[in-house]
């Protein structure tokens, strides 16, 4: 199911998805869709600095529009979840060469 954020069509299955073990989603539903920094770091306990820092580096999704960084929800979903996906497009490139051979 599709809700919309101004005209911005949000797809709620890509987000679950983002969110395997359904740990952030729930916590997320007063954030609005574009996060602030300062949204993001009082969602993960952190500076809003160091999610600047984040940003500027391409560690963490989003976009600037001026001076201002916006996050998607789905783009610290997806930060949030890197590390794992990592280890698991690893597994899964191991299980394939196994099945190569």
């Amino acid at each position: 199911m599709k809700e919309t954020y101004g005209e911005i069509e949000i797809d709620e299955a890509r987000l679950k998805a983002a969110d395997p073990d359904g740990l952030y989603l729930f916590m997320l539903e007063d954030y609005p869709y574009m996060m602030t920094p300062d949204h993001v770091a009082a969602f993960t306990g952190t500076t809003s600095q160091e999610i600047r820092k984040l940003l500027g580096r391409g560690e963490m999704p989003g976009c600037r529009i001026g001076i201002r960084w916006l996050v998607p929800k789905l783009g610290l979903l997806n930060y949030l979840y890197k590390d794992r996906r990592e280890k698991e497009g690893d597994a899964n490139e191991e299980a394939a060469m196994r099945q190569a051979l």
